[in-house]
């Protein structure tokens, strides 16, 4: 269950996850009649391009079974599908067909949601609801401060020494949020508080470029040029960001992929799935430099102390 402030609440799930009986049993649950939810950039891709005020808009799913949910909503994007007649209904920034969106950004799933609103806003109410069919209450605040606060409880989780083939002077730093979410990485390469200053990376994680050699983008190229250039100067920080895909996800990179092979561009492959042209956010790494940059401080003077001390 989503809840705003001003106590309108909805009953959502993932429209990639829907299966049989789920439209039937959200709208039982709610009282009403379930809703689609897709993005402005989607529906664009489906020929319905939307005023600049309306993040996305909603259509009655009161007709519609999973399959074709996932016609409008997941596969390959058909000019026409939703018809002249269809009843499409514009959602501003703020609205629950915004932060149920945003919610499913944060899980790396596609943003396209089946809900169904909740008539009363008693809280009261709806926190029996949730309680009397095992629901998760979920408040719009939670969505706005979960990004910033993920990033500022960022913490060294752990560190070793990890000898690189382009960099053998080399540390690596795993963070980890305090309140959960993606773990990011920094390699540190030599002594980042020598008389030099540093140079600094910061790299989105790109499995299919960094692990597997894909010919489809450059990035294990320049992650290891970078290690090198780092090594060379002797100091460094790489700061290696839980991004996948512009930070979609692996699975939705995939499907991007399969888009792009059908001609569309990286920009539009993304738009088609409903996502912004980039979903990344760098807090977490301005978090990592500055933990990087202490805690290697921090070591070096102990280190230093118990020299002195033998």
């Amino acid at each position: 269950m989503l809840r705003l402030a001003n106590g309108a609440a909805c009953i959502l799930q993932a429209a990639e996850l829907i299966g049989d009986g789920h439209r039937e049993h959200l709208q039982r649950i709610a009282g009403s009649g379930a809703l689609l939810v897709l993005t402005s950039s989607r529906l664009e891709a489906l020929g319905h391009a939307l005023p600049s005020e309306f993040c996305g808009a909603s259509l009655p799913a009161h007709n519609l079974d999973h399959t074709g949910i996932g016609h409008l909503a997941i596969d390959p994007p058909v000019s026409g599908l939703i018809g002249a007649s269809a009843t499409l209904v514009g959602e501003r920034r703020g609205s629950l067909a915004d932060y149920a969106t945003r919610l499913l950004r944060i899980a790396k799933l596609l943003p396209a949601v089946l809900l169904a609103r909740l008539p009363s806003r008693d809280a009261d109410k709806l926190q029996r609801i949730c309680d009397e069919h095992n629901i998760m209450l979920i408040q719009n605040r939670d969505i706005d401060s979960y990004m910033t606060a993920a990033a500022q409880s960022l913490r060294v989780a752990a560190r070793a020494k990890v000898p690189l083939r382009v960099a053998p002077d080399a540390e690596v730093a795993v963070f980890r949020a305090e309140l959960g979410g993606d773990e990011h990485f920094a390699v540190i390469v030599g002594d980042i508080h020598g008389s030099e200053p540093p140079l600094v990376r910061l790299h989105s994680q790109c499995v299919t470029g960094d692990v597997l050699g894909s010919l489809k983008c450059d990035c294990g190229e320049q992650l290891e040029g970078a290690l090198e250039m780092m090594a060379e100067a002797g100091s460094g920080v790489l700061v290696y960001l839980a991004q996948e895909g512009r930070d979609i996800g692996l699975l939705n990179k995939m499907r991007a992929y399969a888009l792009q092979d059908s001609g569309l561009d990286t920009i539009d492959a993304n738009h088609a799935l409903g996502f912004e042209m980039d979903e990344r956010y760098f807090l977490p790494a301005c978090r990592i430099l500055g933990e990087a940059w202490r805690q290697q401080g921090a070591a070096d003077h102990q280190q230093s102390g118990q020299d002195r001390a033998a």
